[in-house]
């Protein structure tokens, strides 16, 4: 069995050879007419002087035939001069045979001459590396070509001949009808000719100017001379693939060479959709030089190299860039909340900051910033471009963007790239042919590529290196016919089939990417020396195959990502497998993985390896969560599912790999779509119907899927009914923070739920088990807060609605006490809000505002949007109540709007009875009553009943406000007092009852 180290050697591959035929003509008769003993050695003294003239010209004997042999040229060693090797040895295999025919008549008169047939056919075939398979046209058209010819001739293919006709001289014989071929043949004779000039590589000049592109490096220009103003702006360039618009922007920032500006270019790549700020961390690390600076959150080093740059920023701009390319514990990412939007203010941070980074050069140093093949940007890439384009208007700066499709951009300008005219065309043809090409020839390659220059590029270089003699359009489609080329990707396979040897280095590059480093490809390339890939290398330079990389040091990239397709396409399935399963092994080995984790995710997918697949794809997921980067979460999270999907049943890590992908998916389906969505209901279902069936050490290990499987409910019914399904699946878990935190959700339900009893029952068993440093971890887990202050919150509004205020008042003191004890955001503004709603409920309208304005305050500091809202209604309520001005109305108007715009309402009964009050405070009590009964109806439906007596009660106020029959006043005080007392709750009940005394006796 190979080990892995043993070199990869390919099971086949797809390549054009040149097949030749020979056969000995009348060996029947020869043999009949001699000593069969003596025929034999003739025969193999013939077969041996075939062998050495076969070799001479750089073929192969593949196989002797009895009285004739097999030969491959261009197999097993790439050759790009195949063909012409071939008719060389035909010819001089032809003089071998008369001379040896010669000196065996002069030492044996009883032995009769030798004469030859051969047959000569290009063509590409499929073979294996062992050789004992070939499967092509070339070999059956040769072996049927030499049955044709005659006694000591050579008849070659059209696809033979379209190649070597600078070479040798070609008369035409006539067409013939040969068994399996459904056209005639054209059957040619060749003849040797002194070529001694040598012919130019038709593969130079790569880098000649750009032709036809003058109205859109005008454009630029005028752009460029705009920015030196100050007013710069953002361009996108838009076209197909192979229409030159790397070549424009390349050509328009080398004409700037001379003048004092700096360039910066980022380059997006394909399957890097899901690494956020990809081509900007690439540019931080070019940087910083040692990748662990950005990795580690060194920030002095950091700081040290942005000055060395020139870029004098201030420190909390490295801080915010650090915290964003910092590692951190994957373990967060299966438990983030979002409904606060925290992690979004700080992804409008990170962006504003590599903004600043981009630009706080350009007043004293005009900049361009080009962003290459965005079709593949992932989002955070796509926002800072539009960030960079907003501060562009005001800046000596010029953003340029490529792609492949256009985006919706309302700060960018448009340049879109069409098919090169009929006289750009002939420009470049004429540019390539080094002098006049025949004519017509420039309007056939314009016919055939409509106006694309890569593929005109392409086309010229191909007629230019067969020199076709003639001015016929059927010779011209004829070489397209025999060359096999009928696309843009066939000329690219014929550039880098006449690189030689160099095709084999060119075909592992393209299975790491269009970018590669050196070191890999030797890697790959296992028992190739340094020295000779250095010289394959040099060799795919010079044929304009692969440049230097303009964003990473000491790396090469394909010069077009068509280039690297066509390399990669040319490999069987199998054997590009084998290549991708030994960098995944490598991949796999390494402690830091040197490639990005979604691109070894990819390289494990490739090779067939979809354990390791899933896991790199869940690196990456997880590395994009934490960087609140969900859109790019998501394209690792497909992967993963596709690897997962891959897996046996009986795979032993196919159980844990899918309970890992489902926390994140719930994670990022709620980020994406809401924490009530469909998606996200539906992902936790599915992950619960798996992890129910699971031990209870797994099912500790992935209790973020009980928590988002509970906190996703679709109403509180639901809600408290999981809520009791976690405590009881919790109670028998060693891990006392496990059962903490299932407690944690059975009081947070039980409380909307009027089940208060219950509720504080979780509160005493859950803080019973309260360990402060594991909460200094799990508070960033489970909702955002500390559990102690959501227990001592929780209760204390609990213990008021029981009518036990003693209780509350000391629960509610511990809780802000204790808030304040952990320094932390959520924690803090969570036990404000507790406080907040319960002044509130007791209509101390001061208390209230106070509280308000300080959660407002810390609301801000941190970015938490959902806080901001909760705190301006308040205020606004508590104004609006204690003063007839209309600025408390606008204020709650404000934070109602924020609330339902995030959709993070979780206590909508009581906001609902300020805003009845509100709308009753101004006046408008139909509006109010219609607010309040909607309100009632929710809260029925949805389970969530802790304030409904208090919404019938404020009903029957209304209700009396509008003169309303007092039945049905009556009736909703009685209804007030049922709920109350059903719930326990003493305290609302006795606030219906004081209403219904009050009223006037029937």
């Amino acid at each position: 069995m190979k080990t892995l180290d043993a070199r990869i050697r390919f099971t086949g591959e797809r390549r054009q050879v040149t097949a030749l035929f020979y056969d000995i003509v009348g060996s029947t008769e020869l043999l009949l007419r001699s000593e069969p003993e003596k025929f034999f050695r003739s025969v193999s003294a013939l077969h041996q002087s075939a062998e050495t003239v076969i070799r001479k010209h750089g073929g192969f004997l593949h196989q002797r035939l009895g009285d004739g042999g097999c030969c491959f040229f261009g197999y097993p060693e790439q050759s790009e001069d195949a063909a012409e090797s071939a008719v060389r040895a035909s010819l001089e295999l032809l003089r071998v045979a008369a001379g040896a025919e010669t000196t065996t008549q002069a030492k044996a008169k009883a032995r009769r001459p030798f004469r030859l047939r051969i047959g000569v056919a290009t063509g590409l075939v499929v073979f294996s590396t062992q050789g004992d398979e070939i499967v092509g046209t070339a070999p059956v058209l040769a072996a049927r070509l030499q049955a044709e010819a005659d006694p000591n001739s050579v008849l070659v293919a059209d696809s033979t001949v379209q190649l070597t006709r600078q070479k040798f001289d070609y008369s035409l014989l006539r067409e013939a009808r040969l068994k399996g071929f459904e056209h005639p043949i054209a059957l040619w004779r060749p003849q040797e000719r002194d070529r001694s000039t040598a012919e130019p590589s038709p593969f130079q000049g790569h880098d000649r100017p750009i032709r036809g592109r003058q109205k859109e490096l005008a454009a630029l220009a005028s752009a460029w001379n705009s920015a030196l103003g100050g007013k710069g702006s953002l361009i996108a360039v838009v076209g197909e693939p192979g229409i030159g618009k790397s070549r424009l922007v390349g050509e328009f920032a080398e004409g700037l060479r001379q003048s004092a500006h700096e360039t910066m270019v980022f380059q997006c790549g394909r399957r890097l959709e899901s690494q956020p700020l990809h081509p900007f961390v690439s540019f931080l690390e070019r940087l910083v030089a040692e990748p662990s600076v950005l990795k580690d959150g060194d920030n002095d080093a950091f700081m040290r190299a942005l000055q060395a740059s020139g870029r004098q920023l201030d420190a909390s701009v490295a801080d915010t860039i650090l915290a964003f390319t910092a590692d951190r514990s994957p373990a967060t990412s299966r438990n983030i909340r979002v409904s606060d939007l925290s992690g979004r203010a700080f992804r409008r941070k990170v962006i504003e900051a590599a903004a600043d980074i981009l630009t706080c050069k350009a007043a004293g140093l005009p900049t361009l910033l080009i962003f290459e093949d965005v079709h593949w940007a992932d989002d955070m890439t796509l926002e800072l471009i539009d960030r960079l384009g907003s501060l562009a208007a005001r800046l000596p700066i010029l953003v340029i963007q490529t792609s492949r499709i256009r985006r919706s951009l309302a700060v960018a300008s448009e340049i879109e790239l069409p098919g090169l005219t009929a006289a750009a065309v002939r420009d470049l043809v004429a540019s390539i042919w080094r002098e006049r090409p025949p004519p017509g020839l420039s309007d056939f390659i314009l016919d055939q590529c409509d106006g694309m220059p890569l593929y005109a590029e392409e086309l010229a270089s191909f007629f230019r290196g067969r020199q076709p003699l003639g001015k016929s359009l059927s010779e011209w489609k004829g070489l397209l016919r025999e060359g096999g080329v009928t696309s843009l990707n066939d000329l690219l396979s014929a550039r880098l089939a006449a690189t030689g040897s160099a095709r084999q280095a060119a075909q592992f590059a393209s299975v790491i990417g269009r970018e590669f480093s050196i070191s890999l490809l030797t890697y790959l390339l296992e028992g190739v020396s340094r020295r000779s890939v250095d010289v394959d290398i040099e060799q795919l330079l010079s044929q304009g195959i692969i440049e230097r990389s303009t964003t990473s040091h000491g790396s090469y990239q394909f010069r077009h990502v068509l280039a690297q397709e066509a390399a990669y396409c040319s490999l069987l399935k199998s054997d590009r497998r084998r290549i991708h399963r030994r960098i995944a092994h490598l991949l796999i080995g390494e402690e830091k993985p040197s490639l990005p984790a979604a691109i070894a995710a990819w390289q494990c997918a490739e090779a067939g390896l979809h354990d390791a697949a899933a896991r790199f794809a869940l690196a990456a997921a997880e590395a994009s969560v934490l960087r609140s980067a969900m859109q790019e979460a998501n394209v690792s999270l497909e992967l993963c599912a596709e690897a997962v999907g891959s897996l046996s049943r009986r795979h032993p890590d196919r159980t844990e790999l899918a309970l890992s992908l489902f926390e994140l998916q719930g994670v990022v389906a709620s980020a994406l779509e809401g924490e009530g969505s469909e998606s996200a209901r539906r992902v936790y279902a599915r992950a619960m119907q798996l992890l129910r069936k699971q031990p209870s050490a797994v099912r500790v290990k992935h209790f973020p899927v009980y928590w988002g499987w509970w906190f996703t409910a679709p109403n509180i019914l639901t809600q408290q009914s999981r809520a009791r399904i976690l405590v009881a699946d919790m109670q028998g878990v060693e891990d006392r923070e496990t059962r903490l935190q299932s407690y944690h959700c059975g009081w947070a339900t039980s409380f909307h739920a009027g089940e208060h009893g219950f509720c504080l029952d979780c509160v005493a068993k859950g803080l019973a088990l309260y360990d402060p440093e594991s909460a200094v971890r799990n508070r960033a887990f489970f909702g955002g807060h500390d559990a102690k202050v959501c227990g001592l919150g929780e209760s204390a509004l609990s213990y008021l609605l029981l009518d036990e205020s003693e209780a509350s008042e000391h629960a509610i003191g511990q809780c802000l006490e204790w808030a304040s004890a952990t320094d932390h955001a959520g924690s803090m503004v969570h036990a404000l809000y507790y406080a907040m709603v319960l002044a509130r409920c007791q209509g101390r309208y001061d208390e209230v505002h106070a509280l308000g304005e300080q959660m407002l305050s810390l609301a801000e500091r941190h970015g938490l949007a959902a806080s901001q809202a909760r705190a301006n209604m308040y205020c606004g309520w508590a104004e609006l109540m204690t003063s007839s001005a209309a600025g408390g109305e606008e204020r709650f108007a404000v934070g109602l709007a924020l609330q339902q715009q995030l959709g993070t309402d979780d206590n909508f009964s009581m906001h609902s009875d300020m805003h009845a009050q509100v709308l009753r405070q101004r006046g408008r009590s139909a509006e109010a009553l219609t607010t309040v009964q909607n309100a009632i109806n929710v809260g029925r439906s949805s389970g969530q009943s802790f304030w409904l007596a208090e919404l019938y009660r404020l009903s029957a106020q209304l209700k009396h406000d509008l003169n309303e029959p007092p039945s049905s006043i009556r009736r909703d005080l009685t209804r007030a007092i049922q709920i109350a007392d059903g719930q326990k709750a003493a305290w609302l009940a006795e606030r219906a009852k004081q209403s219904l005394d009050g009223l006037p006796r029937p």
